[in-house]
């Protein structure tokens, strides 16, 4: 009699317990009332060979120019993100506080303390239109706004709906310049939903490179690739934690000599929560 008691139990419990979750709608929007703690950390580094006569390699040298010439760069941002009340039903005040820049080499940009002044549309992401910084001029100013605001359009995404195995694609077009022409790139990320858990969804990235020269001849090649991953939190609808490293290779052949580019670069963003 105990053992089917506990059986009846076991049946009871099961048909109540909350069926795992297998889609979401996946949506990035930040919320009033919050406060968004975020750390971005950026690393990179490029290497450029030239191969050509001892002529030409001689030339290159007089000009200053190194062979190979590597670079490396490594940034980290600290920011608060503080959300207001919502009053009107159609937008609440949003407010960037940049907290701390760290670079490779120790130095100072000299933003650290900006405040950014915006507003942020009901389901759509923060708009800033002013930025208070002790001795800024306009031109600097307008400066700091543009790249705040180019770092927030970082989680600018299409609403979706997803079942786990599911993805979608982003395109992003960039304009390189090269020896007087210009290459036409379409950077493509596919976001693949693999896992939901308490809430949280797992994305795995990849990326893709598209290289169009534009006025330059056959001898330009380029390709780029990247893999990362995604942690979206269904019930706050934000974005936690997104990781990427990209490669990218580009050839060009010219008249006296070649050079091949290698760059190979990482971008983390974390965000914590609070009220």
């Amino acid at each position: 009699m105990k053992k089917i008691i506990g059986f009846i139990l076991l049946l009871t419990q099961l048909s109540c317990a909350k069926p795992p979750q297998d889609s979401i709608t996946f949506k990035v929007q930040f919320q009033p009332e919050t406060k968004y703690n975020q750390t971005t950390g950026r690393t990179s580094q490029t290497v450029i060979k030239y191969t050509g006569s001892e002529i030409s390699l001689h030339r290159l040298k007089d000009r200053g120019i190194q062979n190979p010439t590597i670079s490396n760069k490594k940034t980290q941002k600290e920011y608060q993100l503080t959300t207001g009340k919502q009053t009107d039903g159609i937008s609440f005040p949003c407010n960037v506080l940049l907290l701390k820049t760290t670079n490779m080499d120790g130095k100072k940009d000299g933003s650290d303390g900006a405040i950014f002044h915006g507003h942020c549309l009901v389901g759509d992401m923060p708009v800033f239109d002013s930025v208070a910084l002790e001795g800024l001029d306009q031109k600097q100013k307008a400066s700091l706004l543009q790249i705040m605001q180019n770092t927030l359009s970082q989680l600018i995404f299409p609403v979706k709906k997803l079942k786990i195995g599911e993805q979608f694609s982003v395109e992003y077009p960039l304009t390189i310049p090269m020896e007087g022409s210009t290459v036409e790139m379409v950077v493509t990320t596919n976001y693949k939903l693999i896992r939901i858990l308490n809430n949280m969804a797992n994305f795995d990235i990849s990326q893709e490179y598209t290289m169009s020269p534009v006025l330059l001849d056959n001898s330009f090649k380029g390709t780029g690739k990247g893999k990362g991953k995604m942690v979206y939190d269904v019930a706050h609808t934000i974005i936690l934690d997104y990781s990427i490293n990209t490669e990218m290779e580009m050839n060009k052949k010219l008249d006296s000599f070649e050079f091949n580019l290698k760059a190979v670069s990482g971008f983390i963003q974390t965000t914590r929560i609070s009220k």
